[in-house]
């Protein structure tokens, strides 16, 4: 019989109670694994466990949330890379072993580090300035992330950093404004889909010469409606089929009732392009 993994799992912790712990290391390697990845696994099974021979059963020890953290601490000093990339995933990380881990030689180890919500800010800002374009990414990317380290990466060199700050929900209106004329489109693109960049921010980006660019602008809830309807005229169906679907255009501009504006969306479905012709109008 084909047992799955979660049976495996269920049989092996019905057993355990007559299993001494140090025993459970002889277990076979899927049913180790399944206990370490199980969130019912009892901690001191779990801390047993962290000394398995195999990396990848570390690993799922590291990813446990029932994990102690006095076993993460000792997970952060693994040899094995991927256990520490684990480790740094963990929700339940302690905030020393996030510094720690900050400082860790292997990037993807610190990018984690960069992007778990319990990282402090002053961890977030060294990280900031760390060498690995990808680091610095992943710390644009954190919602918890403050305002000063956005705008220092605001102005960093590589434009996926400057996309994901244009992205980041925290990011300063000031701040937006000025990536809102970047000379790459990518970042225009991820100030456009802020739901924070300010309406004058939108009205200089419905110009821009990216379609997708505007085709953003039109979906902002922020856009307002003179915006939205110098968009609905726009040469590409898209910006047009996107401003039909704002919900400011159907309030500001349309003046139609919430009736109205379902039946709108399902002739939209139908006959796209001509219906938003006439909305144009």
């Amino acid at each position: 019989m084909n047992y799955t993994p979660e049976q495996i799992a269920e049989i092996v912790l019905k057993n355990l109670k007559d299993v001494n712990e140090p025993d459970v290391l002889s277990l076979s390697f899927d049913e180790k694994c399944e206990l370490a990845r199980n969130p019912n696994t009892p901690t001191e099974t779990l801390k047993v466990l962290a000394t398995d021979k195999h990396s990848d059963v570390r690993c799922w020890v590291a990813l446990n949330p029932n994990t102690p953290t006095e076993t993460l601490k000792v997970l952060a000093t693994d040899k094995n890379s991927s256990v520490r990339y684990a480790v740094a995933r963990n929700p339940n990380i302690p905030v020393e072993t996030l510094n720690l881990l900050a400082t860790d030689k292997n990037s993807d180890v610190r990018c984690w580090v960069a992007l778990n919500p319990n990282t402090p800010a002053e961890t977030l800002k060294v990280l900031a300035t760390d060498k690995d374009s990808w680091v610095r990414c992943w710390v644009a990317k954190n919602p918890n992330t403050p305002a000063e380290t956005l705008n220092v990466l605001a102005t960093d060199e590589n434009y996926y950093v400057r996309c994901d700050v244009a992205k980041n929900p925290n990011t300063p209106t000031e701040t937006l404004k000025v990536l809102a004329t970047d000379k790459n489109s990518n970042v225009r693109y991820g100030v456009a889909r802020n739901p924070n960049t300010p309406a004058e921010t939108l009205k200089l980006l419905a110009t821009d010469e990216h379609y997708w660019v505007r085709s953003c602008v039109a979906q902002n809830p922020n856009t307002p409606a003179e915006t939205l309807k110098l968009l609905a005229t726009d040469e590409y169906s898209n910006v047009r089929s996107c401003v039909a679907r704002n919900p400011n255009y159907k309030t500001q501009t349309l003046g139609l009732t919430q009736v109205q504006y379902d039946a709108l969306k399902v002739l939209l479905k139908s006959s796209q392009d001509e219906t938003l012709k006439t909305l144009s109008l």
